[in-house]
């Protein structure tokens, strides 16, 4: 552009100094031509008038091409500060964006480190308690099954006590009713006299023995009877016992449940908010990289 200008200059330069030319050759000629006839002066101040108009326009456009040169200077100073400006303002907000990528990168590893070690430690924190509750079911469950195996066989020995009790018992009634059927059947047959007398004192003798044998007898069926009833009570405690146990252990298997779905919310929570971070990871370096792709073409200035 500048080329351009100067050779415009020397082009007018070279055109003005023509003109001079032409104007000294005219003053020459109508210094010459003043002895001749009057039609010959009349054209040669024609001539020098419009050699004036000439002169006039040159100078004019001499004006015109400085004004434009200066002019169009003034726009490319003003365009290349323009672009210096632009530039630096490129430069320093792409700083500006570095610097925010790694904070957020760094923002993002923290927040990614804390959610794994709280993940690790809820997991973990998670696990314990799964585990502790199974041993506390596994351990209340064999104490219950030993409980009640033990319960099962103090019930079975005190049926079967119940019922040898029972068997003495009637067999003990059934001697007692055939021995005083004898003590009948001999005091109706044996004659009256001392020696009937005292047989019938021995035999009274016996049978008062054997009806307290038989009172003693009852008495431990009647405690026997009791002792079964305690039993069955107790063993229907144990029954309730169980259910309630049951019941406990049903709870529990429902609370590991819960633990474990929470746990596998909580997985897939952190799992969404890693995806979402890297996402938003990538948004920042395309960002990056586009603001850098614009900078690119003004760095030769």
């Amino acid at each position: 552009m500048s080329g351009f200008l100067y050779r415009g200059r020397d082009y007018v330069t070279d055109r003005e100094d023509l003109l001079k030319n032409a104007g000294h050759m005219t003053d020459i000629r109508s210094d010459e031509t003043e002895k001749g006839p009057p039609l010959q002066t009349h054209t040669l101040r024609e001539f020098e008038q419009h050699l004036n108009d000439l002169k006039k326009e040159n100078f004019s456009l001499k004006l015109r091409i400085y004004f434009l040169e200066e002019r169009i200077q003034q726009k490319y100073e003003d365009s290349r500060e323009d672009v210096y400006k632009r530039n630096i303002e490129l430069k320093v907000e792409v700083e500006s964006l570095k610097q925010e990528l790694q904070e957020k990168q760094q923002v993002l590893d923290k927040a990614l480190t804390t959610a794994e070690s709280l993940t690790n430690h809820n997991e973990a924190e998670l696990q314990r308690r799964s585990e502790e509750r199974q041993q506390e079911i596994d351990h209340m469950q064999e104490i219950l099954e030993t409980k009640i195996q033990l319960l099962q066989e103090e019930a079975k020995l005190a049926r079967g006590e119940a019922e040898r009790m029972a068997c003495l018992a009637e067999s003990e009634s059934l001697r007692r009713v055939t021995v005083e059927k004898r003590l009948r059947e001999t005091a109706e047959m044996e004659p009256s006299g001392p020696l009937h007398q005292d047989a019938l004192a021995n035999k009274d003798r016996v049978i008062k023995e054997l009806t307290q044998a038989l009172q003693s007898k009852e008495a431990l069926i009647t405690t026997l009877s009791g002792e079964k009833a305690h039993v069955h009570e107790r063993v229907g405690e144990l029954e309730d016992r169980v259910q309630d146990l049951s019941a406990s252990l049903l709870q529990k298997d429902k609370d590991a449940k819960f633990f474990q779905d929470v746990l596998a919310q909580e997985k897939l929570r952190i799992h969404q908010e890693m995806q979402d971070a890297n996402v938003m990871s990538g948004a920042m370096q395309l960002r990056f990289c586009l603001q850098t792709a614009l900078w690119q073409p003004f760095r030769k200035f």
